[in-house]
């Protein structure tokens, strides 16, 4: 990548955040490409359980959802995860001094976190984990 396209994007990780990766991955699908402003929204809307998350891959022995979509939930927790990493690319690129009002996300992915949190003698416990990387960039 060249330097030019470096300066006009932000990126925020969250690493070891507290939620299931599958859930991460489906909200990824359903606000990747839209505005920052947008997205946040969104994500504030499924927090309230407003707006349902459209389960694409991880769908199996969903119910159906008022509206348009086929299936979906609403991963509140994972939602509050993403919105903490969202806000924190956003702040990162207007440090790096890009437009607020033309940021969108560009990329977004999340992947497997740390199964065993805890101490090596205590492997029976294991917790939900994932790790997310979004980039905004100035359209």
């Amino acid at each position: 990548m060249s330097d030019e396209n470096k300066r006009n994007e932000a990126k925020a990780r969250g690493v070891n955040i507290n939620a299931s990766r599958k859930h991460c991955k489906e909200i990824g699908d359903f606000i990747r490409g839209d505005d920052v402003q947008k997205a946040i929204g969104k994500l504030e809307k499924v927090i309230e359980k407003e707006l349902p998350v459209p389960y694409k891959k991880y769908n199996s022995d969903l119910a159906h959802k008022k509206g348009n979509i086929d299936a979906g939930r609403y991963p509140v927790n994972a939602s509050k995860e993403v919105l903490k990493v969202l806000k924190n690319a956003k702040n990162n690129a207007v440090y790096e001094g890009l437009s607020e009002e033309n940021l969108f996300i560009s990329e977004y992915y999340a992947t497997q976190g740390n199964r065993y949190l805890t101490p090596k003698r205590n492997r029976g416990r294991k917790t939900k984990s994932a790790h997310i990387t979004i980039k905004v960039r100035e359209r």
